[in-house]
């Protein structure tokens, strides 16, 4: 009976050990996995962090690079804002600064909120568009959009991206 148990128990070892004899480790060679490295590259960016602010919710939903065959890249941030003081907010000024490594802002840009964007427009668009500046409040507890998009060939090589809501009109 001995007999027969260690024989079984080898039997099964050899049949476990040439399983996994068989398992192999795909390893790319390294012109591919450059190759795949330099497809992913020009889509990495510093994301866009948000400094906060204690009357409003930033919160970024798209940060992407958006490629077109018409166009240069762009950087593409958009988002939601929600007002969460306990008045109304006419407007908010978003602001994003491009940060070198030491913390040198590099380049910056602005935009408003949603309800607010006619208040970029000058006075060429307001005469073509036979209209003035003008906003939609948020009520606390009401929520708006953003999106911002700049050509990434305007954009200094930039290690951090930075959005400001502190310039708020109450």
């Amino acid at each position: 009976m001995k007999k027969l148990f260690a024989i079984a128990t080898l039997l099964v070892f050899g049949a476990v050990s040439t399983t996994f004899a068989d398992t192999r480790v795909k390893i790319k060679d390294s012109d591919h996995a450059r190759a795949e490295a330099d497809l992913h590259a020009p889509n990495d960016h510093p994301k866009t962090q948000v400094v906060p602010n204690d009357q409003l919710q930033v919160v970024v939903t798209d940060d992407v690079i958006a490629r077109s065959c018409c166009m240069p890249p762009s950087l593409v941030v958009g988002g939601k804002i929600t007002n969460v003081s306990d008045r109304p907010i006419d407007y908010v000024r978003l602001h994003f600064a491009f940060e070198d490594r030491n913390g040198k802002v590099l380049h910056g840009e602005s935009l408003y909120n949603h309800h607010a964007e006619s208040l970029a427009d000058d006075a060429w668009v307001q005469k073509i568009l036979n209209e003035k500046p003008h906003f939609e409040p948020l009520r606390p507890g009401q929520s708006d959009t953003f999106r911002f998009s700049v050509p990434c060939s305007e954009l200094p090589a930039f290690s951090k991206v930075e959005l400001f809501s502190n310039d708020i009109k109450q």
